[in-house]
């Protein structure tokens, strides 16, 4: 489940400098004395995908697995493992000036122990919604001294949310869409509500079929065929063995998904991520929704 905390990006000086030393309040409350913003270790893609678009690449010392984009992160920084297992002494081996961090990134240990180590850490607002992208497109740019450029990224965030407003004002049928993250002992993990997925849905204009429940939860047989999905929606790195594995259940096939074969995919952090990516990945998201419900 994303955290719904939010970050003030409230900085004691007009920064103009991104190594000036200064102050923030970030997502948890906490006031933060940055001395500097050149090697910034960043845990989350998000965070990796937004200092790109700010023109602050070269402020990144290392990501994590999560930054899939663009695909130069992975290939030109270091490699801090998977955010929700971070290892404090892998990171910090490389000696940051700053750790930028998704809230909802892990294990606590290690968290704890990035704060404890004396190294600048930064806990960026993980809530998945429109607003939420350009406050933190804005609290990003502040920190690493680009202010004007993350003004222009939201001018064109903005642009882009209001191209997909206009498609879907004029495509208002809703799908039920069920995002099924893995299979657990060949049963589905589906969203709920409070999750990216759950907002991803509804940005697209779709009806979250497990918004009765919260959080991720396993499906079985009997509940999968109640939640009458119209669309099953997959990230691209497990469609094809999920999709092997409901095809081959005969509970499945009782929903108009199964039915239908209407199964959609896109690349995980793409879909999940509420990046500078998202408004453009949600009209992508509702054409192929729309191209399933309706084949021509």
């Amino acid at each position: 489940m994303a955290s719904i905390c939010m970050p003030r990006a409230e900085l004691a000086q007009d920064v103009t400098d991104a190594v000036t030393p200064r102050s923030v309040t970030d997502c948890r409350g906490r006031r933060v004395t940055l001395h500097g913003a050149t090697r910034i270790a960043s845990i989350g893609g998000t965070i990796t995908e937004t200092l790109y678009a700010l023109g602050r690449s070269p402020a990144i010392l290392a990501v994590d697995q999560t930054s899939t984009w663009p695909e130069q992160a992975r290939k030109e920084k270091k490699d801090l493992g998977y955010m929700r297992a971070i290892s404090s002494e892998g990171v910090l081996s490389l000696r940051p000036d700053l750790v930028l961090t998704m809230n909802d990134a892990g294990p606590p240990a290690a968290r704890d122990q990035l704060v404890a180590s004396g190294v600048p850490v930064v806990f960026v607002d993980a809530t998945p919604s429109p607003e939420a992208i350009e406050q933190r497109t804005r609290f990003l740019a502040g920190i690493v001294g680009a202010q004007a450029a993350g003004e222009q990224l939201c001018s064109a965030l903005t642009g882009q949310f209001q191209q997909l407003e206009a498609w879907r004002a004029t495509h208002t049928g809703k799908p039920r869409v069920l995002f099924i993250m893995r299979m657990t002992n060949n049963r589905p993990m589906a969203a709920g509500k409070g999750t990216a997925a759950d907002a991803m849905i509804s940005l697209a204009g779709g009806v979250n079929a497990g918004a009765d429940m919260q959080g991720y939860k396993i499906v079985d047989q009997e509940n999968l065929v109640a939640l009458r999905p119209d669309i099953i929606l997959l990230m691209d790195q497990t469609a094809t063995s999920i999709r092997t594995a409901l095809q081959a259940d005969p509970g499945f096939k009782l929903t108009p998904a199964g039915r239908n074969n209407a199964f959609v995919s896109m690349e995980g952090e793409r879909l999940l991520g509420f990046d500078p990516r998202t408004p453009q990945a949600a009209l992508d998201l509702a054409r192929m929704m729309a191209a399933v419900s309706h084949p021509v």
